[in-house]
């Protein structure tokens, strides 16, 4: 089992970045395609391509092949697990390692089953579900189990509707830390929040689950948010409406007069640009507000105003 230069495989230098990387491998690729013309395609050429791209187009695995290099067999024949993650999971070659990423089942030839090679299994076997065998060793613990995440938490926050609008902050301990979350404007309730790498340490305390924040926005007394539209229930006294005027409306953020026409309804909603809620992810970018009339009926009328609406009204 020989070493394989990636590099040289794709004809890139070593320092190549992803984007050169991945255009060397295309044109390769579509060269030695096994049904390309000419006569140049190579079932192995193009296999061979492949588990050269796969390696260099992930940082993680570049990092480890970069690091162990033609070194490799030493690392091989010592049976020692090298700290790099996802490497070196098993030197025995045997058991199943699944499915090649590149489709198309069995390969054949010197890619075996798999579609990759005796060089790549022995390096990155363990990452397609090969058993690890240093497991068995005293002492010893998988080195998936070592970097597993640790747990995700989940949590709820309540927030008043004018946070919802302009965006507000919420303090979380988990465990001796502080972790400050950052409501942005536009959020609704249900949404989550996710702040990676916030949540609880795994046993080696070496990585860390997420933080989950589900937000709750809390009834308002004259707001409400209907289908994500901003609507504002305004009392207007019946006179008013029937005669006309004006009446003070203390919008989230200023206070505007609007005009009643005579014999305005109640119900009538009045639609108000740019002044509603605002879209979540663009704060800048705000709904129209709803005004929605709402009749104001006295509790108390004197024997005179009765008397007039009597007038008015003869048929009550």
């Amino acid at each position: 089992m020989d070493y394989k230069d990636y590099y040289s495989i794709l004809g890139v230098p070593k320092g190549a970045t992803q984007a050169e990387i991945k255009k060397a491998y295309r044109k390769l690729a579509a060269q030695h395609h096994p049904d390309a013309s000419g006569g140049e395609g190579s079932p192995d050429k193009f296999n061979e391509l492949g588990e050269a791209y796969e390696v260099l187009k992930d940082p993680e695995k570049r990092k480890l092949y970069d690091k162990v290099g033609k070194d490799w067999k030493k690392y091989q024949q010592a049976g020692v697990d090298p700290d790099f993650a996802g490497g070196f999971r098993g030197f025995n070659g045997g058991g199943s390692r699944g499915s090649s990423p590149f489709g198309g089942g069995s390969r054949g030839g010197q890619y075996g089953d798999t579609g990759f090679s005796d060089f790549f299994e022995s390096i990155f076997g363990g990452q397609y579900g090969q058993q690890n065998p240093f497991d068995s060793a005293p002492g010893t613990r998988s080195r998936t189990q070592a970097r597993s995440k640790g747990a995700d938490i989940n949590l709820d926050a309540k927030i008043t509707l004018e946070e919802a609008i302009s965006g507000t902050t919420r303090s979380v301990q988990i465990g001796d830390e502080k972790v400050s979350v950052k409501i942005p404007p536009g959020i609704t309730t249900g949404k989550k929040l996710k702040l990676t790498g916030k949540g609880q340490f795994n046993r080696d305390s070496t990585s860390r689950g997420d933080l989950f924040i589900k937000v709750n926005v809390e009834s308002h007394e004259r707001y409400s948010l209907e289908d994500g539209k901003l609507y504002l229930d305004q009392p207007v006294e019946v006179s008013k409406l029937m005669l006309g005027g004006s009446v003070a409306v203390q919008t989230p953020e200023k206070q505007l007069k609007l005009n009643i026409a005579e014999g305005t309804p109640g119900g009538k909603v009045f639609r108000i640009p740019g002044m509603g809620f605002p879209k979540f992810g663009k704060p800048e970018e705000k709904g129209p507000l709803y005004i929605r009339i709402q009749p104001q009926i006295p509790e108390l009328l004197t024997p005179e105003q009765k008397d007039l609406i009597r007038q008015a009204f003869p048929n009550t």
